[in-house]
């Protein structure tokens, strides 16, 4: 009897190890930093390590060079069974390296070796309160400001945000001259879809003009079409194939937006200018907008993906 009930045990044990589980997504995709030694020295590096869908990945390795120089390295990642290793060639040396528990570790060529550790960063500006005067949109109690298109309720979800309804959601407010914006907002992860088809939104401003909102942690698009764009005509400032001041999704991120117009007998005349910090990182810096200036109100796009915003507020400014 005992024995019998040794065999059960080991066999319980070798089934258990057979079906191991993978890593789950979220636990690999993000952002890495560490250490890359080879031929040419030991240095610094950061990664993004992206999830592909069907157990693929991709890493980008970047290492600064200084004076807006960078050394970029890609592999390819695969799991197998519970096993997610990384390989690829750069450098005229291989690279291979395994993932587990938060940690990427490897080898370059010979002697080399590679040590990423994954990091949680964060949105300075994450969280940040409306000050007195502003117009709040969000905050996850009352909508009186917004408004969504039909009588489908608001679908509210954990953070304290919302999922953006069925034909998105405007202010009930319109703006003429100046305002600052803060916008925080949340990508479902979505590793199959591409370009953009990955979790796609977008905030519209009173001109009519797009700051789009897409899942861009290193998955590229066209110009303007990546996350923090003005859409389809200016990539962000801080952009290198895809927006380097993106995060993973499932991580809130945000949007703090200055929009300037100037006036002409009261009314608003020529082209706004845009100053916006995504997460905190200056994206556009007084950068002259497409459409003129109007009367408008602002827009949160459904664009079909279940983005979630939440803690959106306005502050009218004085007119220039």
């Amino acid at each position: 009897m005992h024995r019998l009930v040794l065999l059960v045990i080991v066999w319980l044990a070798v089934v258990g190890l057979a079906r191991a589980a993978a890593p789950p997504i979220e636990s690999v995709q993000g952002i890495y930093e560490g250490i890359a030694k080879a031929a040419g020295g030991e240095h610094n590096v950061e990664a993004r390590v992206v999830a592909w869908g069907h157990g693929t990945y991709k890493v980008y390795v970047r290492q600064s060079l200084g004076e807006g120089k960078v050394a970029k390295v890609e592999l390819d990642g695969k799991l197998a069974g519970d096993t997610l290793r990384f390989s690829g060639k750069a450098q005229g040396a291989e690279w291979a390296a395994l993932y587990a528990n938060g940690a990427i570790q490897g080898t370059i060529g010979k002697d080399g070796k590679l040590e990423l550790k994954r990091v949680l960063r964060q949105s300075p500006t994450l969280g940040a309160k409306p000050p007195a005067g502003a117009i709040v949109l969000l905050d996850g109690k009352t909508f009186d400001e917004v408004i969504k298109r039909g009588q489908q309720e608001w679908k509210l979800v954990e953070g304290g945000g919302i999922q953006v309804p069925k034909g998105g959601m405007n202010s009930k407010r319109q703006f003429s001259g100046n305002i600052k914006l803060h916008v925080e907002f949340n990508l479902p992860l979505m590793p199959e879809a591409r370009d953009q088809g990955r979790s796609n939104s977008g905030v519209y401003l009173p001109n009519g003009d797009e700051v789009q909102v897409l899942d861009s942690f290193g998955s590229p698009s066209y110009k303007g079409g990546g996350c923090g764009g003005l859409y389809a005509y200016k990539d962000p400032d801080a952009f290198d194939e895809f927006s380097l001041a993106s995060l993973p999704p499932l991580q809130w991120q945000t949007y703090d937006i200055e929009y300037r117009v100037q006036k002409k007998d009261g009314k608003p005349t020529g082209k706004p200018r845009v100053t916006v910090l995504h997460n905190g990182v200056k994206i556009h810096d007084n950068a002259e907008m497409r459409n003129d200036a109007r009367v408008g109100g602002l827009h949160f796009q459904d664009h079909g993906n279940p983005v979630q915003f939440r803690n959106i507020w306005v502050v009218p400014l004085a007119d220039e």
